[in-house]
């Protein structure tokens, strides 16, 4: 698609909303946009550690694991002084625990206190773990992927969970000091839900029986962010309690919390499309297209995506033990997002009939390096742009009542969850343009590109026109009933060890409905921005500066303008409404953005432990199979044209459309564990699927708003309809698309030396097929005219393989001071060789010597952690850096004015699609701060700081192999944060 297009599409879903901070609500331009000593000494290779080395248990072992820490065999103890376990080390060796007793691969992060995980929120901790990448925007990270994988199942308890229509949960919904653990699973075993070939993530809440009587627990902390420049509070407290009663044990335990945090992401950015330039006005026999031409971006742009998210959220558990040998308890989860965000977008022009000069070209003679753009007329090729306010909510319930009952050998559990997700969002758009076209000075790479304008005065409201209105109205939900019910029953002696066997019922229902409308002025936009009227009186709309980004970033030179306050656009909605010719309202949802889905899966699976001894050496495993039915349904409506009207217009006929399919899956599962004292050995075989999304198996399509360049102007030569500019962006689904399939092999060799000391490595191989990815097609519409419609589609075979190393300990030797026995380590490193087929209708269009399964989009090569920790009873450092390197962001082709056979007339070519070529993510490091101290007993004071760095996300695409501009430079939150930290 073309830079230059402001289609408002389709809206993205929740996930899309939360992690790019809103801006791509209404799609604001249609994509434009040490030593080996030094490793030996924390591992305390002396005779002599500080400390006894037997494995802690687990805090809690999930509903699903149904294992328990016995089954991994002691570490030989070592002599020593005591150490007190709190904090950070208590964190690590539980973490290392449930890693080294689990029956899969499974890495973990545990708090280290009630309400304290290492990172200020949830996803964020997730980056720690290895193998495991995030995104960030908004001031938080989101979009976990998990090997390279973003399909994955989130569980809350070992429930399933999910918002609104997705799949799964936005993990940073859960505020940190709510959860207990977050627990990995790389490789699944059969008593595991299904759902995600990247794995399951697995949230895990505080229980009263986690505590011996009485719990109280507290804590608030200021928040600050650098480039909003706002402070804000976050809280949480919890209370718990356990009583011996007439009628056996009761445990009751409440917890709420609160986050808020305001944010400001400032982006610069510039077209896909590379424009050709002259370098002369020659245009005789001898001009040569290859010698006497440049290539530069042909429009570039600012974005601020400002705003402010909230979340509440409260949990509450009940456990009641009647017998010794009988559970039974009651979860409730209640999870919030609230968002009232400000786009404010800038958009300029260098296409069309500019005048270029002052042309500086890079080294290589083609690429140009800055240029000064000018139009011969005032209004030719405008900046425009839009300043667009969101408001967004999500209410997530889970409620869930189950037991458990053991009798000797035997354990029956059984446990139903309903779980209902809504999230909604209403947004408007007030869009603008400059009154005149100033001269624009640009830099293409600086690096990323920047912009200034010549004797323009952006706090003048005479310098800006009222171009449009544009609406969004948008209802995304999704419930569930799950049911299950699992058998374990452990065998005396012999090869078999246990026998699992269970069932499970799952009734889940998905619907997203959307309407939009916009309505634009004609050209040349006569109304002056700041001088509204209705029946001759100005409208009472507010106007103030935007906030200026890039707080740290001294290239962008225009950095605010006039424009209306957010606030002010909501309480003048109505007014706003009649200014543009607008019926009352938000507009209705349209029944071809709206679909329908209901989904059933009936599940039954089986799964034997063994274990036998083979002279030192211990081995055990699992064999299993987990067999799947799926039955889906989904119902959206489609639009055909049957005839045309008197005055030559389409007459559509919309109809209900209903696909229906099912499917079953039998995904076996084999593992060995071999144990030699304090190192083990796992192999593991199994299969995994992933479920399509529901938006992505809707049926209907939507259609966005054509660029201004399609109104026809006789002052701006090729504009209407005909322009190559001029296209609509759509969305659609595609009801035919089938279950990603993945075959996994993991290999893992774990040394634990201590209880909070181990070397890792792990190997692991995903042979998948049917990634599912979007390509874009393009077609002509009687009414709506060229569309270019964006469809998710199977792709072929894929594989994902790599290698996992880890290291972690404390400096627990006698030999130094003690002072320095406080000292600990971790380090991860993750390798990942991730390819792909492309889909068939990309794949013919590729560059010569492409490789046949090029790059996997959204997968870094490498990514690595470092966390050096300090922790004493009265002080605790963790200075923690995380690194993934560059990945593809997505395959795509836009118009390149490069392409085609040479038009006699101009010497340049016609122009058309270009090859096939990925828009790329720079690699980049973030680096996080947390200090704690413990003045008095049961107080402690926290200081917090995230992104210390404050390195932009840079993004940037080739026009031609080997020949690169940048696409977006993008400033992120750096978060500060104070607080303190009771309990009693």
């Amino acid at each position: 698609m073309l830079y230059g297009q402001m289609a408002k599409a389709a809206g993205k879903t929740r996930a899309d909303h939360q992690a790019t901070g809103g801006e791509g609500r209404m799609a604001r331009i249609a994509r434009f946009r040490g030593t080996a000593s030094v490793i030996a000494l924390f591992m305390g290779v002396t005779p002599a550690f500080a400390q006894s080395t037997d494995a802690p248990p687990a805090d809690q072992a999930t509903a699903q694991e149904a294992q328990t820490v016995e089954d991994a065999p002691p570490v030989a103890d070592q002599s020593g002084d005591e150490i007190v376990v709190t904090g950070l080390r208590r964190s690590l060796e539980t973490s290392q625990a449930i890693k080294r007793n689990s029956e899969g691969i499974v890495d973990a992060i545990v708090a280290e206190d009630i309400g304290k995980l290492p990172d200020i929120t949830a996803s964020a901790a997730l980056a720690r773990v290895t193998g495991v990448q995030v995104n960030r925007a908004a001031g938080e990270a989101a979009q976990v992927q998990v090997r390279g994988l973003p399909d994955i199942t989130t569980t809350y308890n070992g429930r399933e969970i999910f918002t609104a229509e997705g799949r799964f949960v936005q993990i940073q919904d859960f505020p940190a000091g709510s959860v207990a653990a977050l627990e990995v699973y790389k490789s699944s075993t059969a008593n595991l839900i299904e759902g995600g070939i990247g794995g399951q993530v697995n949230v895990r809440s505080r229980r009263p029986f986690d505590f011996s009587g009485f719990e109280a627990f507290g804590s608030l902390n200021a928040v600050h962010t650098d480039q909003a420049q706002e402070f804000d509070w976050n809280g949480n407290f919890l209370i718990s309690n356990r009583w011996d009663t007439g009628i056996g044990e009761i445990g009751i335990l409440v917890n709420a919390a609160y986050t808020k945090l305001r944010h400001l992401d400032s982006t610069r950015e510039q077209s896909l499309v590379a424009g050709i330039g002259r370098l002369n006005d020659d245009e005789g026999e001898d001009f040569d297209y290859l010698e006497d031409t440049f290539r530069y971006p042909d429009a570039t742009a600012m974005f601020y995506g400002a705003g402010e998210r909230w979340r509440p959220s409260a949990t509450a558990t009940i456990q009641w033990k009647p017998t010794p040998n009988l559970e039974i308890y009651a979860d409730g989860l209640f999870q919030g997002f609230r968002s009232k965000d400000t786009n404010t977008f800038l958009f300029v022009p260098l296409f069309g009939n500019v005048q270029l000069s002052n042309v500086q070209l890079m080294d290589d003679g083609v690429r140009a390096q800055s240029l000064t753009a000018s139009y011969p007329n005032a209004i030719d090729f405008r900046p425009d742009g839009f300043q667009g306010t969101t408001r967004a909510k999500t209410d997530t319930y889970q409620g869930a009542l189950g037991a458990i009952y053991t009798n000797d050998a035997l354990t029956i559990s059984g446990d139903v969850a309903y779980t209902d997700s809504t999230f909604t969002l209403r947004a408007i758009n007030v869009d603008h343009a400059f009154a005149y076209s100033p001269v624009r000075d640009v830099n293409f790479d600086a690096p990323g590109a920047f912009f200034s304008f010549r004797d323009f005065d952006g706090s003048d409201l005479d310098n800006f026109l009222y171009r449009g209105l544009f609406q969004e109205n948008l209802r995304a939900e999704g419930d569930d009933l799950q049911a299950r019910v699992d058998v374990t029953y452990d065998l005396d002696a012999g090869f078999l060890k246990r026998i699992q066997a269970g069932v499970r019922y799952d009734d889940r229902s998905a619907a997203r409905r959307r309407g939009d409308l916009y309505i634009g002025e004609e050209f040349p936009f006569p109304r002056m921005l700041g001088n509204l009227q209705i029946d001759g009186q100005r409208i009472p709309l507010e106007f103030a500066p935007v906030a200026p980004g890039f707080r740290g970033d001294d290239v962008q030179r225009f950095r605010t303008f006039i424009q209306p306050v957010r606030d002010s656009i909501w309480d003048n909605v109505e007014i706003l409404r009649e200014v543009a010719g607008a019926p009352e309202g938000f507009p209705d949802f349209d029944p071809v953005q709206t679909f329908l889905a209901d989904e059933k899966s009936y599940t039954g699976y089986a799964q034997v432990k063994y274990g036998f001894d083979a002279g030192a050496v211990a081995f055990d495993g699992n064999v299993g199979i987990r067999a799947i039915r799926t039955e889906t349904t989904i119902a959206g409506t489609q639009r055909e044209q049957i005839g045309i009207d008197e005055n030559n217009d389409p007459i559509y006929e919309f109809t209900g459309v209903d696909r229906s399919n099912e499917y079953d899956d039998f995904l076996p599962n084999a593992s060995l564990r071999a144990v030699l004292g304090e190192v083990q050995l796992r192999l593991a075989y199994t299969q995994t699927r992933t479920r399509p999304n529901f938006f992505d198996l809707n049926p209907s399509f939507a259609i966005g708003t054509p660029p201004t360049i399609c109104i026809p102007n006789p002052q701006i030569p090729g504009s209407g309809p005909d322009n190559p500019n001029c296209f609509r962006g759509t969305s659609a689904g595609n009801p035919d698309l089938g279950p990603l399939t993945s075959t996994n092999y993991d290999a893992s060799l774990e040394w634990y030396f201590s209880r909070a000391g181990s070397v890792t490595l792990a190997a692991f191989r995903r042979d998948v097929n049917g990634f599912i990815s979007r390509i874009t097609t393009e077609t002509q519409d009687p009414e709506f005219g060229r569309l270019r419609t964006s469809i998710p589609v199977n792709g072929g075979e894929g594989r994902i393989q790599g290698i996992e190393a880890a290291f972690a300990s404390f400096l627990d030797v006698d030999w130094v001071p003690e002072w320095a026995r406080g000292f600990g380590l971790q380090a991860n490193f993750t390798y990942i060789d991730a390819e792909s087929q492309l889909p068939s209708q990309l794949a013919g269009n590729v560059p010569p010597g492409s490789p046949d399964r090029p790059r996997l989009p959204g997968v870094s090569e490498y990514a690595y952690n470092i966390v050096a920790l300090y922790e004493k009873p009265k002080f605790s450092a963790r200075l923690a850096y995380n690194y993934r390197s560059d990945f593809v962001i997505e395959y795509g082709r836009v118009f390149d004015p490069g392409t085609g056979d040479i038009n006699p007339e101009t010497g340049l070519p016609f122009g058309g699609d270009g090859p096939v070529l990925p828009l790329m993510h720079k690699g980049r490091g973030v680096l996080d701060l947390s200090l704690t101290t413990t003045p008095v007993e049961n107080i402690t004071i926290a200081f917090d700081a995230t992104n210390l760095l404050g390195d932009p996300i840079e993004i940037y695409r080739e026009y031609e192999p080997g020949k690169p501009f940048p696409r977006q430079t993008k400033f992120l939150e750096r978060v500060y944060s104070l607080g303190v930290r009771f309990r009693f």
